[in-house]
């Protein structure tokens, strides 16, 4: 229930920009628009599903991409991108308190520091014996969020939108 509610709100609000926005014909003029593209060409094979503490699933799972492409989901800097424990990650800020990480890969195509457009190949999707595919998860000023009601373009910069629908 709880999870409608945020998507029917975050419709509310981004729903009449985009109306306004096509009618015009051009949905960015005149105002910020950052969309969080999926990172994976593969099917979504596990919800996120947080739990307490360290426990539960704090984003989504990829499979089935037969490419093996991870493309960053947004335009950012890469503030980390190496080994958490035993599997390769890349970090990448997005400004705005957003960042969206990026787990189980076998080959990183990026490096600290550097700048990436939306849809830039960032990593080759790994095999791990515990995880097989893409983890992907999102964060907003620290907080897990659900990466799927967000997956496509805001009306606002991420944060002022989400605080607004209370989401965060």
């Amino acid at each position: 229930m709880m999870i409608l509610r945020r998507i029917v709100l975050i419709g509310c609000l981004v729903g009449p920009v985009l109306i306004a926005g096509a009618a015009r014909g051009d949905l960015s003029a005149g105002r910020s628009c950052v969309g969080l593209s999926p990172p994976s060409a593969g099917y979504i094979s596990a919800d996120f599903a947080p739990g307490p503490g360290y426990k539960g699933h704090w984003g989504i799972d990829y499979q089935g991409d037969r490419d093996g492409l991870v493309h960053a989901a947004a335009a950012g800097r890469v503030v980390f991108a190496g080994q958490v424990t035993d599997n390769l990650t890349v970090t990448i800020d997005h400004g705005g308190g957003l960042r969206t990480s990026y787990s189980y890969l076998e080959t990183l195509t990026v490096h600290q520091g550097q700048q990436v457009g939306r849809g830039s190949v960032i990593a080759v999707i790994g095999s791990h014996p515990e995880h097989d595919g893409l983890h992907f998860s999102v964060r907003l000023d620290g907080t897990y969020l659900d990466p799927e009601p967000i997956l496509g373009c805001l009306a606002r910069p991420p944060s002022a939108g989400l605080r607004l629908t209370g989401v965060w």
